[in-house]
């Protein structure tokens, strides 16, 4: 009985273990798929890794593990400081678009204004 226990905790590891290598690599597509601008893609690669970092932290992490574990975190949270430098820039770029859009589409309504009252 005791070496079956064993046996299940030890698949629970190896399975908790794959799972978090499986949130790197899904934060590392993110951070591509920002690079390239293709924000779908990295808010869908998002919803899934969610998931997954909740089934990753649902159980106890062995004392065994807790090294790898830590410096996977640290690679994660690496990982996700680079995304949200990459989202700053994004979402700084757009607003300054919407502002230049705003202004040119104020400089368009002005002269069509002058435009209709020379018509007069």
């Amino acid at each position: 009985m005791n070496a079956a226990l064993t046996e299940l905790q030890m698949h629970d590891q190896v399975a908790s273990c794959r799972r978090l290598a499986t949130v790197l690599e899904m934060t590392r597509r993110m951070v591509a798929c920002a690079d390239a601008g293709d924000w779908e893609s990295v808010a869908e690669i998002e919803r899934e890794r969610r998931d997954d970092l909740k089934l990753c932290f649902s159980q106890s992490i062995p004392l065994a593990e807790s090294d790898v574990v830590a410096e996977a975190l640290a690679v994660l949270l690496h990982l996700n400081e680079e995304l949200m430098a990459r989202l700053k820039v994004a979402r700084e770029t757009v607003m300054r678009q919407g502002r230049e859009f705003s202004r040119k589409r104020s400089a368009l309504s002005s002269y069509q204004g002058v435009e209709l009252a020379s018509r007069s």
